[in-house]
């Protein structure tokens, strides 16, 4: 039996974040939006051009604006918008659990949840998750409904990190999304 505790702050927040954007779907929806802010911007780029051999001033000055702003979504935009909605959802969905403590309990069984605040208890068998992996310095577990376990490596000592991803690894897929 392996214990240990979570302390839930921005850290914990935004691995999840990250976790979540890390995600092939995400990462194939942002590539698409790229590619379609690259082409966008080409376009208002001929535009542009062809408005200042025309002697379009102020036409040209819009389109090059255009351009910028969507070589901008390409390069940087697209991530930061889908973080800044992940980052409401979280701060909407996950309200209140903003502050507290999370304990968890591995075992050969399952893993058992207590969330200090309210000292709620919540027992997942090991076939309720889906999948496990090693981000940064967190151990994260999804389950089936979607829910999350996020462990803390640091919190762990070196038998227990051992132990730990032994029993993951005998009893849940290991997925290499989060590297």
């Amino acid at each position: 039996m392996i214990k240990t505790k979570t302390d839930l702050g921005p850290d914990e927040f935004k691995v999840l974040r990250e976790i979540i954007l890390a995600h092939p779907r995400l990462q194939k929806k942002r590539k698409i939006g790229q590619t379609a802010c690259v082409i966008a911007a080409c376009i208002t780029g001929l535009f542009a051009l062809g408005t200042f051999l025309d002697g379009f001033i102020e036409d040209t000055i819009e389109f090059l604006a255009f351009a910028i702003i969507f070589l901008w979504l390409a390069k940087v935009g697209l991530y930061y918008e889908q973080n800044l909605i992940y980052k409401v959802i979280q701060n909407k969905a996950l309200d209140n659990v903003k502050n507290g403590t999370i304990e968890y309990i591995f075992d050969s069984d399952g893993v058992t949840t207590i969330f200090e605040p309210e000292y709620v208890t919540s027992k997942y068998k090991w076939d309720a998750f889906q999948w496990w992996c090693v981000f940064k310095n967190y151990i994260y577990l999804q389950t089936f409904s979607k829910k999350m376990v996020l462990v803390k490596k640091s919190n762990l000592t070196p038998e227990d990190y051992e132990s730990l991803i032994s029993l993951l690894s005998t009893h849940v897929q290991q997925k290499e999304i989060c590297n």
